[in-house]
């Protein structure tokens, strides 16, 4: 079965993708702009593979891997294609960031608070936004402990956007 070919009720549950809402990253824009706050971010490789399934998945083999005997592999990580993919990744995010002490948004699930530090998430997409280099960090290394990351610094391109920033007057 290839995953595009699901169908529902047969063979997947619920899908989701971790997406911050427009408004949610504007308002943190926003924030971060008046309290003159730092703005990074980062990228997850591969972040769909981190996701162990926990159903049984399975999808055929590989065309030019072994013999064409109808074989089938059973899926022990997410794959990229797979509809069950970004569910199983956010909750392997989310938990990654509860255990490091954020809580997501009631607005909004895919922004996490801890203190005066937020996550915005955008699929593998990181935006981190917090008070000082030093404390954005520290959370930049925590993540890359857990996930192969891609370090993009300060926010310079976001969802299509080009993003400046004028420190003294307070506009992003």
């Amino acid at each position: 079965m290839k995953g595009y070919e699901q169908q529902q009720g047969i063979n997947y549950n619920e899908t989701f993708a971790s997406v911050v809402k427009p408004m949610s990253y504007k308002a943190l824009f926003a924030i971060a702009a008046a309290l003159d706050l730092e703005i990074e971010q980062m990228d997850i490789k591969t972040a769909f593979l981190y996701g162990n399934v926990q159903e049984d998945i399975f999808v055929e083999q590989p065309h030019g891997l072994g013999d064409d005997s109808g074989q089938v592999c059973k899926l022990n990580k997410a794959l990229y294609g797979l509809k069950q993919s970004p569910r199983i990744w956010y909750k392997t995010l989310s938990q990654f960031l509860h255990e490091a002490g954020f809580t997501p948004l009631d607005a909004d699930h895919s922004v996490f608070i801890k203190d005066s530090t937020y996550i915005a998430i955008y699929v593998d997409n990181l935006l981190l936004i917090g008070p000082d280099k030093a404390d954005i960090k520290q959370i930049k290394d925590q993540l890359s402990q857990r996930f192969s990351m891609t370090d993009l610094g300060p926010v310079a391109f976001y969802l299509g956007m080009t993003v400046t920033r004028d420190w003294k007057n307070r506009i992003l």
